[in-house]
């Protein structure tokens, strides 16, 4: 995959854009105010995201939900992306690949605008703590449900991870807890 993100074929110019201090590939289609503007997946693409669908299974994507976009990220070393939450257009689930970096993904609780005052929604996001994921690198992550409707996800810009008891799966990624990890 990576050969494929730095040599993309069938582009007529650089696929690269610079976007809040990092670089990022869109394919599948532009995201704009009115939706989705649909554009057609290069063949490598559309081979791989057959392939995640194959190898998760229905009950990770259910036959309605279309894996038609992606973004790809580089960021530099110490690079990072704030914390947010993806648009009713990614609804109703993230799939993250890391290719050739390891990361913490991290999660953090908030009451999104369209819920303020739903009682659930409040219910939901006061009960829950923040926390990170550990990506290592060729990883897949997927989230629904909670961790997508009412909690904002991002990469902090550090050169190394501290994973301690807040990183759900720190035991795969070092001895100790607390432990650092560069990136």
């Amino acid at each position: 995959l990576l050969g494929r993100v730095y040599r993309p074929s069938g582009t007529a110019c650089d696929p690269w854009k610079l976007v809040s201090g990092r670089k990022v590939q869109a394919h599948g289609g532009e995201v704009h105010e009115k939706g989705m503007i649909p554009r057609q997946l290069p063949e490598w693409l559309g081979k791989f995201l057959k392939s995640v669908r194959e190898t998760c299974g229905d009950d990770m994507f259910p036959g309605n939900v279309q894996l038609n976009h992606a973004l790809v990220n580089e960021y530099e070393v110490g690079g990072g992306i704030m914390p947010h939450q993806d648009g009713p257009l990614y609804f109703p689930a993230v799939a993250i690949v890391s290719l050739g970096a390891t990361a913490v993904m991290r999660f953090t609780p908030h009451v999104s605008q369209e819920n303020v005052g739903a009682e659930e929604s409040a219910e939901t996001s006061s009960s829950m703590e923040p926390f990170g994921v550990w990506l290592p690198r060729r990883s897949l992550l997927f989230f629904d449900g909670a961790a997508y409707t009412h909690c904002l996800h991002g990469i902090d810009g550090v050169a190394e991870d501290v994973l301690d008891e807040s990183v759900l799966n720190w035991r795969s990624a070092v001895d100790r807890c607390g432990d650092a990890r560069k990136r």
